[in-house]
């Protein structure tokens, strides 16, 4: 299993996102969306496992040019790519990250 680093833009946009979420609909409340980033955190951990499987981006211009694979969750469309460290272990540093609703 690789280590998995998220950059602090990928928090910065999770947060901001759900902050948003919670003043613009009224039906959202900070025990759903505490559970939803759980979820996502906990689905951003087993990219550890899993990241090889994912396929590289293929609609965000800026995520091609730079080689990420795409992975989603919650509706969040996450960048990340694998590396391989000196001692040949491997890591998944998560990148970029944006909603379905505001990926272009």
């Amino acid at each position: 299993m690789m280590k998995v680093y998220i950059d602090k833009r990928v928090h910065y946009q999770i947060e901001s996102f759900y902050e948003n979420a919670l003043l613009l609909h009224e039906a959202l409340d900070e025990i759903t969306i505490k559970k939803k980033i759980d979820r996502l955190y906990d689905a951003l951990g087993s990219l550890g496992i899993y990241a090889q499987i994912y396929p590289l981006a293929r609609y965000k211009k800026e995520w091609i040019k730079l080689g990420y694979r795409e992975f989603i969750c919650e509706d969040f469309h996450f960048a990340y790519q694998i590396y391989t460290l000196e001692d040949g272990s491997g890591i998944v540093r998560i990148h970029d990250a944006v909603h379905s609703l505001l990926y272009q």
